[in-house]
């Protein structure tokens, strides 16, 4: 899974699968025309399947104006249309329900894949195979993001990718001051960037290009820290109006940043089953190969997106600092495994299973030091008041 927001919630309990099972035969019995689509960023193809399962109509359109009225008229209002989640997923979704379709659903690319393995691959297969499966009750589904949702996800990913830029250029002007044998001049400070350093970085002579090197590197930097501003601004906006950013910032050392990314991954928690879906969404359970009677786990999976493993790693970091309960957990883990990465997974998971019954709950962090809770949720909401001031003296 990728960080543009797909996420499938597979049934894992006896009880869900049950219902699944329920839900699939429900569906079958239904009398609505099925609709496979196989979606290309230029012309995609559809399926219509009856509901007894025949071919009932196979036709090519193009990703337009003209290409979405020609699909309406050929698909019901009422039939299931289902099509495999990628980036065209999003303006496809958003299209259709303008058009006034309901009955949208939303494939996993790589559980379907596992399903659907065939040497055969085609527009005219895959959106069978789609259709088939649909009509069956056996699609794997998708989570797409809605549009709010997505434009703020959009915000934390730019801020990320950013940071990463920033720290890959102060490395870089170390690097360089290092090989140039002048780093022992700058001042001493905690911060290689501190006001004094960056003044005295700029203020070093070398007479000769290696000036427009260096200069043009701490310009760079600077730009990079100057776009951060806007983003960092509409951040706080949005997590000032998010209850969950606020429950989740109640952990010593989570900022609005980290409760921010963490909180637009995991969205509404009340549309995951349980926590083990939480868990195979975030990619922190091991990979089963399980034979007859032998289970084995392997490493993690990874399945999930990237980003959000990395937030919830740094706020694992971040708390067993401080909380004495969750380093305990962590070195009772590393001593009884012998591994520290291991060890940290099982925290993540931990902390992932807190944070999702404190979201469910809608109760703050149980060892939450309450003044300095109110002290992080005064201070976002005072910056909001100094943008505002900010905002009218420009005017």
């Amino acid at each position: 899974m990728s960080d543009d927001g797909v996420a499938v919630h597979l049934p894992e309990s006896r009880g869900e699968r049950k219902k699944m099972r329920e839900k699939r035969t429900r569906r079958g019995m239904s009398n609505s025309t099925v609709t496979g689509v196989d979606l290309s960023g230029g012309t995609s193809l559809a399926t219509l399947l009856s509901p007894g399962g025949e071919v009932a109509d196979r036709f090519s359109f193009p990703m337009s104006e003209e290409g979405y009225a020609l699909f309406s008229g050929k698909v019901p209002k009422d039939a299931r249309i289902a099509f495999e989640a990628t980036l065209m997923a999003y303006p496809f979704a958003r299209t259709l329900r303008d058009l006034g379709y309901t009955d949208i659903t939303v494939a996993h690319p790589k559980e379907l894949a596992w399903i659907v393995k065939s040497k055969k691959k085609n527009d005219r297969a895959d959106s069978l195979k789609i259709a088939k499966l649909h009509l069956a009750g056996l699609l794997p589904e998708s989570h797409l993001l809605g549009r709010e949702e997505q434009i703020e996800r959009d915000l934390l990913i730019q801020r990320v990718k950013l940071g990463l830029e920033m720290g890959r250029m102060k490395s870089s002007v170390l690097s360089y001051l290092t090989r140039e044998g002048v780093i022992q001049s700058l001042p001493e400070a905690s911060d290689n960037f501190s006001a004094a350093r960056r003044l005295a970085i700029r203020s070093l002579k070398f007479d000769d290009d290696r000036d427009v090197v260096l200069r043009t590197m701490v310009d760079r930097l600077e730009f990079m820290e100057g776009q951060c501003e806007p983003l960092e601004e509409r951040i706080r906006s949005n997590a000032r109006e998010n209850k969950y950013v606020r429950i989740i910032m109640s952990i010593p050392g989570v900022d609005y940043y980290l409760a921010s990314l963490y909180a637009s991954y995991i969205g509404d928690p009340h549309r995951f089953p349980s926590f083990d879906h939480v868990a195979s969404f975030l990619g922190i359970i091991p990979v089963s190969k399980d034979s007859a009677d032998v289970r084995r786990r392997g490493r993690m999976s990874k399945d999930g997106p990237s980003t959000a493993r990395w937030t919830l790693g740094i706020m694992v970091d971040t708390v067993k600092r401080r909380n004495p309960a969750i380093k305990q957990y962590y070195d009772s883990a590393k001593k009884r495994k012998g591994r520290a990465g291991y060890a940290r997974v099982l925290t993540m998971k931990k902390l992932a299973r807190m944070i999702h019954h404190m979201l469910v709950t809608e109760q703050n962090w149980r060892w939450q030091d309450e003044e300095l809770t109110e002290e992080k949720l005064s201070r976002l909401d005072r910056e909001e008041e100094e943008e505002e001031e900010e905002g009218g003296d420009s005017a």
